[in-house]
């Protein structure tokens, strides 16, 4: 779908932008400002990896989806505050609420009120695939294969229920009532990292003993 609305999107957000009261400037584009603002940091930090290729990823899904509001109470748990960071944080919420995470604002109406719908719709189905590729990422960098299944246990059940129940239910359904401390511990997971460091030179330092006594 997003493919064929591209032109769309880009008519419709230059319209915004000339709309009277600066509607294009209300929490739709307040969200892309708290997310820019963090791809800011990434720059002058010279920062990459998963979570900046989040950050990447989730501006462009929000800039394509036009007319777009979150509650100032979403926005300050989103953009303020104590964070990890706001895209994980926009993605949590995303997971989470689904859907509802979004209202359309009162003028937008007709072909572009169900494109955006759509384009809502789309973007809530593909979380699922934006965390279990932030999750490759990581696995990806951490010291041993089985790092993260280590320090977060319930990583192996999630997993299981992505690959078996994928096609009965959304990553909705699969969080809704399961302990959100899975988001907690990936949030985690350079000290996460530093544990599985540790054990492993816990490992290898008997070994170098027995060799030198060998010797």
């Amino acid at each position: 779908m997003k493919c064929l609305v591209m032109l769309l999107t880009l008519l419709f957000t230059v319209a915004a932008i000339a709309a009277p009261n600066g509607r294009a400037a209300g929490r739709d584009r307040q969200i892309l400002k708290c997310l820019g603002e963090e791809e800011k940091r990434f720059h002058l930090k010279k920062e990459v990896g998963p979570v900046y290729d989040l950050n990447q990823r989730l501006i462009s899904e929000m800039i394509q989806i036009p007319g777009i509001e979150i509650t100032n109470e979403d926005y300050l748990v989103i953009c303020t505050g104590q964070k990890f960071s706001e895209s994980w944080k926009l993605l949590e919420q995303s997971i989470v609420k689904g859907k509802n995470l979004f209202t359309i604002q009162s003028d937008v109406q007709g072909m572009q009120r169900e494109m955006t719908i759509g384009m809502i719709d789309d973007y809530v189905d593909a979380t699922k695939e934006i965390l279990l590729n932030f999750i490759s990422q990581i696995q990806a960098q951490a010291p041993s294969a089985s790092c993260l299944k280590e320090e977060i246990p319930e990583l192996d059940n999630f997993f299981t229920e992505i690959k078996y129940l994928q096609e009965e239910m959304d990553i909705q359904t699969l969080f809704k009532g399961r302990d959100l401390k899975i988001f907690e511990k990936l949030k985690n997971y350079p000290l996460a990292f530093e544990k599985c460091r540790a054990r492993l030179k816990k490992k290898v330092k008997p070994s170098s003993k027995e060799a030198r006594k060998k010797s």
